[in-house]
């Protein structure tokens, strides 16, 4: 009797240890995220500064908040619908779809192509990208989901200013005032065809300007001296002449400039 009572208590206890011993759940795994990884939310491109080109690849960054796995991912990428968006996909842009992040990687550059349209001449293009959670990935940085992209080429840099103010290019010695058709002759002018680049940008004001940008006045006044030598004969005309439309058709001269 004693020996069932040992035995049915050993039951007791064993019973109870079961049913009182936590089952593990199932661990809980999210997908990976994925964003933007651009440095700021837009990205600017200027085809003044590739003047020789009109198609070209913008490559945007893309990274995973998770670990790498061994096989390619598809990204779902989808363009922004908004009434301030001017560019035009198929025009002005294309996607490359689809998109995807290589095996074993948690960063890769998604290429789109931009246009140097002829309405580029007088406006910015934008257009807004943005990635969408698909069976691979959630959003993994919300205010990353989406960047903006801006394409031109004809416009008046923002430091040019102007004949009598305080930025180097505007500056009545310099370049003076900008035009299309002035802006697109020194463009020409700094072309370097080893880079396949221009200078399209001056970024200094008129006071301790670095040597660099010196260069750049005497290599544009040579360029118009020896391609359009009537822009600085005298009289004005003598030879190959370009003028300017937009300022009451002039002759153009740079280093000082004549307007």
């Amino acid at each position: 009797m004693k020996k069932e009572i040992i035995t049915i208590l050993l039951l007791a206890i064993g019973t109870a240890f079961v049913a009182c011993k936590q089952v593990s759940p199932a661990l809980f795994k999210e997908k990976d995220g994925i964003y933007f990884n651009a440095a700021s939310d837009s990205i600017a491109y200027t085809f003044a500064k590739y003047p020789h080109r009109s198609v070209d690849t913008l490559q945007i960054p893309v990274s995973v908040l998770g670990k790498p796995v061994d096989a390619d991912r598809e990204i779902t990428v989808q363009t922004v619908v908004d009434s301030n968006i001017n560019a035009k996909e198929g025009i002005h842009y294309k996607l490359l779809s689809p998109y995807k992040m290589p095996a074993n990687q948690v960063s890769t550059l998604l290429p789109v192509v931009i246009y140097r349209t002829g309405d580029l001449d007088s406006l910015t293009a934008t257009f807004v990208l943005s990635v969408k959670p698909n069976d691979n990935f959630e959003l993994g940085i919300t205010s990353k989901s989406i960047i903006k992209l801006k394409t031109a080429y004809l416009q008046k840099p923002a430091t040019w200013g102007d004949l009598t103010g305080l930025q180097w290019a505007g500056y009545s010695t310099n370049f003076g005032t900008w035009t299309k058709t002035k802006y697109k002759l020194i463009l020409d002018a700094l072309y370097d065809p080893g880079g396949d680049t221009t200078v399209s940008e001056f970024n200094t004001t008129r006071f301790n300007t670095p040597v660099i940008y010196l260069q750049y006045l005497q290599v544009a006044r040579n360029y118009i001296r020896t391609k359009y030598p009537g822009n600085f004969s005298t009289p004005a005309g003598v030879g190959a002449t370009l003028t300017d439309p937009d300022a009451n058709n002039a002759v153009i001269q740079v280093g000082p400039a004549n307007y």
